[in-house]
């Protein structure tokens, strides 16, 4: 049994429930609203974030709950749940595929568990703290390759630039073999299935990317923010094997502080 086994169930069912109260939107036509900072909340999202509060707060209502669309919901304990229901919710109202459930457990001042959904691509990526990144009871292990030969997965351009400006990105994705603009759900994805060997991502929300950290670090990917530092709470993201880490950190103009 591993620490955190019950936590990651109950993240994964958590997951599994947004999904399915997302589902029902999918490739239909439904109301869109637009927040302030111009991207557009549907009612998937609000019926995604309310199953997936019910299931967590179910099992562990002591919690607290930070998500996109309700902000922040007070625990007593010193646990946090990170939850973006529906990320990559431009893809969802386009139909396109790429949209995905993320959740993530922080405690002491990391995050030990982490769950990716894709439902529309019928996949699911899980980890916990020492226990492993797994897919459809397959171990995860990321791939690794020289600079010169890897696939690098973007994030949004625009969130990449305000991390670092666009020369360094320029220099970066001249560097290696392809550089491909997923974005940050379906471009971990394809890292955690060996697909690609560098992930980054730009200036996000912590929902953005808190399952990333726990979920590419137990597939064997070293995890540190733009700047070469692995802290948490981090709000840029960038992950690969060790030394091929160690290789984008030198093009970028960063060190690693290890």
């Amino acid at each position: 049994m591993g620490a955190w086994d019950r936590e990651l169930q109950v993240a994964v069912n958590a997951a599994r429930a947004g999904a399915d109260a997302a589902l029902p939107f999918y490739e239909k036509q439904s109301r869109v609203t637009w927040k302030e900072d111009n991207s557009p909340v549907g009612e998937a999202d609000h019926a995604a974030d309310a199953a997936i509060q019910r299931v967590i707060r179910a099992a562990f209502p002591d919690d607290a709950i930070l998500t996109e669309e309700s902000g922040q919901l007070a625990g007593t304990r010193d646990r946090r749940w990170i939850v973006d229901p529906i990320d990559g919710t431009r893809d969802f109202l386009r139909g396109l595929p790429y949209w995905a459930n993320l959740i993530a457990l922080e405690t002491e001042g990391d995050v030990v568990v982490g769950v990716l959904h894709h439902p529309a691509l019928g996949t699911l990526y899980a980890a916990a703290r020492g226990a492993g990144a797994w897919r459809d009871g397959q171990r995860l292990q990321v791939a690794d390759a020289p600079l010169s030969r890897s696939l690098l997965v973007l994030g949004e351009v625009n969130c990449l630039l305000e991390a670092i400006d666009a020369a360094t990105l320029g220099r970066l994705c001249e560097a290696v073999g392809s550089a491909r603009g997923f974005g940050a759900p379906y471009g971990a994805a394809a890292m955690l299935d060996g697909k690609a060997e560098i992930w980054t991502e730009g200036i996000v929300s912590l929902w953005d990317i808190a399952p990333f950290v726990v979920l590419l670090e137990e597939a064997g990917a070293r995890f540190t923010d733009l700047t070469g530092a692995r802290t948490w709470p981090s709000r840029s993201g960038l992950a690969a094997a060790p030394a091929l880490h160690d290789a984008v950190l030198d093009v970028l103009g960063r060190s690693d502080p290890r």
